[in-house]
This record gives structure tokens, C-alpha cells and sequence, in this order.
């Protein structure tokens, strides 16, 4: 008898952990009964297979609000679990692993960090310390906890004492030839795409880092005018980046494309893929810029960049300097928030202007990181991941 298999998220559109859920669910599905649990169906964007459970609850205003809103949630999860006799729940971000736990009812639970949470943004003193409160709280009621990188199990092991021999690392899958299938039949999308062309993925939120990316272009453009820069994504920073963009004479040089349904197609059409993050857990959107073939250059930050472009150094090394990796191009990750465009380049963004430059110019470290990028894709192929996540729901030591 298959067993019931829930995986539990906040939603099925606009990020790296809403495609997760969505994958793992496919991914699932042969095997068990997949239950996909959502708190707010009301947009779904990305495929999924299984019983879909809408709670119909979104994000609410207000601490009380919140509140009632988290037990309204775990009142609803704790129904479907018991009616649907689940076996094992999976929850990804911190809300839905919170929602998990507290909504336990004798399941296997997992629970899923997709970043470094001691490095994660926190407006104030009080908030960093109640998201280490969770943290902790999350671990301990878990009976597996995992880490979407090596990186993301060091800290949870260093910063929240969460004992080693309950944290599996598992990485995203990624279907290369899948996204690249996509990224051809959406072609003309992005077919007015130039040859000096640069592409960005991601949520625009102080953690991507976005205005570092958009402050070496204007250096970038000195030497390349042509050069153009295509912002995938949608989110709080966007009306602040655009000004930015503005304010630096950038608006013939940047386009900012939003939420796009065939994101690939504009990835693979580019000459080179940015990922300027400050922090990640691994960085998966580095992962679908190698499938679609894609050179790279990424901000060394913790963790995930290093794990995926330079595999054979250890997680905790940071150059300072642009490092010519195995598999792409690393530089020194940006310290802060920079929106004024009368301040000079900081080093970090110096770095990512010299090594953009280099990628759009010259074509033998293209070609090489071209190539890499279609080697090193084929250690994530959801056929070893898929492996990994039946090995830890069946407990397979």
C-alpha cells in the first residue's frame, strides 16, 4: 500500500521554494499518495501533481491577526492529516515548517531550511531573536530536519544546536533537459534579446541583491554600451531598483520583465546569468541558468554559489578576490544596501563589473563556462534527488 505523502507550502507561485514543492510533488507521485497542502491556492503558477488542498488562509496583517491566522492554519492541517491518514509530512519555508510541527499528529515530519537562518534579514533585535526562538522550536519537534545545502546544515548545526545525525542535506533537482525543452519553445519571447545580453532571477528583496548588479552595469556600459540587463522577478524592491536604474542614466540598459512564465527562454537566449545574492541556502536559480547552458557568475556568499561553481573547495572559504572556479565565475559578495547613485563602486561590485566585462568579451572563457555548465548540471538530476527524498521518507540509512 502506497503511503500518504503531504508537503505543505504557503503558496505555488514566485519563488524558489513554491517550484521545490511543486517539483517534489512530480517528483513523488509514482511512488505515493501526494497531499499538497497550500495556505493560499488562490494564484497557483506552477505544476503539480496529487490532491491539492486549498486552506484558503493568506497572509493577514496585525500580531494578533498572524496569530489566529497560524492556528486557523494548524486547526486545518491537523484535519487533513488525521481524514487523510498522511504518513509523512514535508513542509518548506518557515511558516509552513512551523504550521507542520505544531499541527503533528503522530506522522513522520519533516521539515525543510532553505536558507542560512542566522543570516537571514531582520528588521529588529526582537524579530532576529523570535526567528531563533522558531528555529529551535522547529528542530526539536522535527524528526528530520532538511538542509537545502552543506552550508545551511553548518549553520543549523553551529548556530541552533541542532544535532548533526538529524539533518539530511538534499539539493533541488533540476531537469535540464526539460527547462531547456521550454526555454526553445518560448524562443520568441526573447528573441529581440541582443548579443551583449545579462539576465537576473529572483525575488527583488534586500537578500538578492539586486542593486549591486545595477550599479556595475554602469561601469559595465562604459566599456560595452550595448550591454543589456534583463530583471526577472517581481517584489518590495522593485520601485527603489527602478529609480536606481534611473538615476544612473541605465533605463535604455535594464529591463525589468516582472514575473514571466517561460523565464528559461530569456536565460538561455543570454550571453551570461547573475546571481548577486547576500545570502542563500543553495541557489537554485544557478542551477536552471547551467541547464539552459548558461555561463555564471555568482556572489560568493553563504551558502550554496560555492557548493554548485566550485565544488572542491570547502563551504566555509570566501576569496576576495574574482576566483575562476571549476564551473563558473565567483566574486566577493556585497555588504549592504546601496541605492544612491552618486556613491562609487564598492569593491565587491568592481569585481562584478571586471568579471561581466570579461564574460560578454571574451569568447574562450565563455566557451569553457559553457561547457562547465553543462557537465556539472548532471550531478542534479531529479533521478538522484528523487533517490534521496525516498531514502529519507523510508528511513534508508
Amino acid at each position: 500500500m502506497k503511503k500518504n505523502v503531504a508537503i505543505i507550502i504557503q503558496k505555488l507561485h514566485g519563488g524558489g521554494a513554491e517550484r521545490t514543492a511543486s517539483n517534489l510533488s512530480l517528483l513523488l507521485c509514482d511512488k505515493y499518495n501526494v497531499h499538497l497542502i497550500v495556505f493560499d491556492g488562490s494564484e497557483i503558477k506552477y505544476p503539480y501533481a496529487g490532491k491539492l488542498h486549498d486552506l484558503k488562509m493568506p497572509p493577514v496583517s496585525g500580531s494578533l491577526g498572524k496569530l489566529k491566522n497560524m492556528m486557523a492554519r494548524v486547526k486545518a492541517i491537523k484535519k487533513i492529516k488525521t481524514e487523510e491518514k498522511i504518513d509523512v509530512s514535508i513542509s518548506l519555508m518557515m511558516g509552513a515548517n512551523l504550521v507542520n510541527v505544531l499541527s503533528k499528529c503522530g506522522e513522520k515530519t519533516i521539515t525543510s531550511v532553505r536558507n542560512q537562518m542566522s543570516l537571514a534579514v531582520a528588521k529588529t533585535r526582537a524579530q532576529k531573536s523570535l526567528n531563533e526562538m522558531q528555529m529551535r522550536f522547529i528542530a526539536k519537534r522535527s524528526d528530520n530536519v532538511v538542509a537545502l545545502s552543506k552550508g545551511v546544515e553548518e549553520d543549523l548545526i553551529n548556530n541552533f544546536g541542532v544535532p548533526k545525525d538529524k539533518i539530511v542535506t538534499i539539493y533541488n533537482p533540476c531537469d535540464g533537459a526539460m527547462l531547456r525543452n521550454k526555454a526553445i519553445i518560448h524562443a520568441s519571447e526573447a528573441a529581440e534579446m541582443p548579443e551583449h545580453s545579462i539576465t537576473t532571477m529572483g525575488r527583488l528583496n534586500p537578500q538578492k541583491g539586486q542593486w549591486h548588479l545595477i550599479r556595475a552595469l554602469k561601469e559595465v556600459v562604459h566599456d560595452i554600451p550595448d550591454a543589456k540587463l534583463y530583471i526577472l522577478g517581481e517584489g518590495g524592491l522593485e520601485e527603489k531598483l527602478k529609480k536606481l536604474t534611473n538615476d544612473l542614466g541605465l533605463n535604455d540598459n535594464v529591463k525589468f520583465l516582472g514575473f514571466v512564465e517561460a523565464p528559461h527562454a530569456y536565460i538561455m537566449k543570454s550571453r551570461i546569468f547573475v546571481f548577486p545574492s547576500r545570502f542563500e541556502g543553495l541557489g537554485n536559480v544557478l542551477l536552471e541558468a547551467m541547464a539552459c547552458d548558461t555561463p555564471c557568475i555568482a556572489a560568493d556568499c553563504h551558502s550554496g554559489p560555492r557548493e554548485i561553481l566550485a565544488p572542491s573547495t570547502s563551504v566555509k572559504e570566501q576569496m576576495d578576490a574574482i576566483e575562476f572556479a571549476e564551473y563558473g565565475i565567483l566574486v566577493s559578495v556585497g555588504d549592504k544596501e546601496h541605492f544612491n547613485a552618486n556613491e562609487s563602486l564598492t569593491k565587491p561590485e568592481m569585481q562584478l563589473a571586471e568579471a561581466i566585462k570579461l564574460m560578454l568579451s571574451n569568447d574562450e572563457i565563455y566557451r569553457k563556462y559553457k561547457q562547465a555548465s553543462q557537465k556539472r548540471i548532471k550531478d542534479f538530476t531529479p533521478e538522484k534527488i528523487t533517490k534521496d527524498w525516498i531514502s529519507l521518507i523510508e528511513d534508508i540509512k
